[in-house]
């Protein structure tokens, strides 16, 4: 079994809205097969988020300790959250994406699978290309950033 969801896969969502995993996606699994996927957003582009439900109820259980009555957590409970939907893939790695799900995301039958290390994404390959293209125009200040981050987490653990 391996630990992190790594790697970029096109593959094929069929009619019925149902996938497989790539073998390499499909061994960061262990006995237990349950996924969540949910919607998501980055940069107004939506996208499906896809966890291991071990990983989601983790996720549940750091929103649980967070304010109940700030409106921000109300957000991203009632967004991302309540669209969670537990989802049983089977020994092939094949999985149904439910249509409400698959039409938030915009998926044709062309998708992206983007490993995220604790999760997946699954984009429509068209919305995955515009994004990705903006990543390379913009990568090298964002590596800049990073290495900003990385300096002052290093500076903050010698206080």
């Amino acid at each position: 079994m391996v630990d992190k969801f790594r790697g970029r896969f096109s593959v094929k969502l069929d009619p019925k809205g149902r996938m497989a995993l790539p073998t390499r996606l499909r061994d960061c699994f262990a006995e237990n097969k349950d996924i969540v996927i949910t919607n998501s957003l980055f940069k107004g582009l939506p996208f499906l988020d896809v966890y291991p439900q071990k990983k989601w109820q983790q996720l549940e259980k750091q929103i649980d300790a967070l304010p109940e009555f700030r409106p921000e957590v109300q957000a991203f409970q009632r967004f991302y959250l309540a669209s969670g939907t537990p989802v049983e893939m089977d020994a092939q790695g094949r999985f149904l994406v439910p249509y409400d799900l698959r039409s938030y995301g915009k998926l044709k039958s062309d998708i992206v699978i983007v490993g995220m290390g604790d999760r997946f994404e699954i984009w429509d390959s068209s919305q995955w290309n515009k994004v990705f293209s903006e990543f390379k125009k913009d990568f090298d200040s964002i590596t800049h950033v990073l290495a900003d981050l990385s300096d002052a987490s290093a500076a903050k653990g010698k206080k």
